[in-house]
């Protein structure tokens, strides 16, 4: 049986119309402006279509890279992790490298161990996604040895090099947005025990405390307990204070808020508004749909991307130099979860 002939990087070459070193930067993850992404569409295209695969091995021992990168992700549970890692494992398909995703232990000792994998030589880098346990000793221990790291979405105090969203723009969005429609009493509602919401209760005590009076609320937290639940309807229940709008540190607290105000006996948004921060999948059909700002998932992929694989290119005393923090800008979704504040008193349940 005769064997089918090997198709080469030449030939795809050839039939793409573009240089070899072109083919090879494209289908080995290391394209950059200067290649049109519409050229790299084309290679890809044609190299899929005479059925050539780039040989790793091969790749890696001529020049110390294999375009494969790692991510370590907080969770693949709740709502917005899960959809953040599908696209970022789409962003990385789409530049034709490849990403391999591990979900962080519970201990920071047990993320330094699944480190190891990361640092053999068949990865290029590996991007952290959120907040994990001991993020910034882990990124200490990917400097010592030599490996590209990027953290994703951990916030203004996460470690660096990162890439965040510009929560500050997108918590002055929602406050627009209320102050708007004429709130003026805007509580915040977070969970102590997610770290990555620590950057907006910061930003929203600084606007209440910059406002001169024209804004007051408080600080609601709401652990999974019945103290907190208690402390919150206590809140509610002060007719003359009691907040008309209430701004979740996330979408998953907000759906888990609004079933809380439910329970109690008040509507939204006719008694009380609620927005939320991320515009997870399907808050478009929450009952009522969820007011949000929409996190630039894809953008933050893309740019997380681009920077992992411009410092593995790097020499190491560079990397190590650059610390850059990139900012991608929110945009605000207004549903129907928010409205103006009634004029009528609520009795709770």
């Amino acid at each position: 049986m005769k064997t089918p002939r090997r198709i080469g990087i030449l030939e795809v070459a050839r039939l793409a119309g573009v240089s070899a070193t072109t083919v090879s930067r494209v289908l080995n993850g290391h394209a950059d402006s200067r290649i049109s992404l519409e050229t790299q569409e084309r290679v890809r295209a044609t190299a899929n279509s005479v059925g050539y695969v780039v040989n790793r091995l091969a790749t890696s021992l001529r020049t110390h890279r294999t375009g494969v990168f790692g991510a370590i992700v907080n969770s693949l549970s709740g709502h917005y992790q899960p959809h953040l890692t599908s696209r970022l494992q789409a962003a990385a398909q789409r530049r034709g490298v490849e990403l391999l995703v591990a979900q962080a232990k519970a201990e920071a000792g047990e993320v330094a161990g699944q480190l190891r994998l990361f640092q053999e030589d068949f990865f290029d880098g590996v991007i952290m996604v959120s907040d994990l346990p001991g993020q910034q000793a882990l990124c200490d221990h990917l400097d010592r040895m030599g490996k590209a790291h990027v953290t994703l979405g951990a916030g203004l105090t996460g470690p660096l090099p990162a890439v965040v969203t510009d929560d500050r723009h997108g918590m002055t969005l929602l406050f627009d947005h209320l102050t708007g429609l004429g709130h003026s009493r805007i509580s915040f509602v977070y969970r102590v025990s997610r770290s990555a919401l620590r950057d907006r209760l910061s930003i929203y005590q600084d606007v209440v405390g910059g406002s001169a009076g024209a804004i007051v609320g408080d600080v609601i937290s709401f652990e999974r307990n019945d103290s907190d639940r208690d402390a919150f309807k206590s809140i509610l229940a002060s007719p003359m204070t009691h907040p008309t709008a209430l701004i979740c540190g996330s979408d998953g607290l907000a759906i888990e808020v609004v079933a809380f105000l439910r329970d109690i006996g008040l509507r939204i948004p006719a008694d009380i508004s609620v927005v939320g921060y991320d515009n997870v999948p399907d808050t478009a059909y929450w009952a009522p749909p969820l007011t949000t700002v929409a996190q630039p998932t894809d953008s933050l992929c893309e740019a997380s991307l681009d920077l992992l694989v411009e410092l593995s290119n790097l020499p190491l005393e560079a990397r190590i130099t650059k610390r850059p923090m990139r900012f991608v800008p929110p945009e605000l979704v207004i549903r129907a979860s928010s409205c103006s504040p009634s004029l009528r008193p609520f009795s709770l349940a």
